[in-house]
């Protein structure tokens, strides 16, 4: 018996992507090694946000503001961390976070 010419091909399933693809890595500095300018920026900004933190321990704060204060130090920390894991991104994010927190702390209330 012959197999009538007009059926649909055979299926082939292929599980789980069943090709191996190349792996490739996106990313800025070569082999994720974080670069003194990256570094040095960061560093700036933890030292901007620990000279406003100074400033901002002279004023009354109320309850709200020291939640913030609270949370700006989380942030350097956290981004004292990231740097140490080498995670430079999201140190800098971080770093960032807690300075324009600080400089929000010291703007006049209106």
């Amino acid at each position: 018996m012959n197999a009538p010419t007009n059926c649909p091909p055979t299926k082939i399933v292929v599980r789980h992507g069943g090709t191996a693809e190349p792996s490739i890595q996106l990313g800025g500095a070569a082999g994720g090694v974080q670069t003194s300018h990256e570094r040095d920026n960061t560093n700036q900004m933890l030292a901007s946000t620990e000279q406003n933190l100074k400033k901002i321990a002279a004023l009354k704060l109320t309850s709200s503001q020291e939640d913030m204060v609270n949370h700006i130090r989380q942030f350097m920390d956290q981004s004292k961390s990231a740097a140490a894991a080498g995670d430079p991104d999201r140190a800098r994010t971080l770093a960032w976070k807690a300075q324009l927190l600080s400089e929000d702390l010291l703007k006049p209330q209106q």
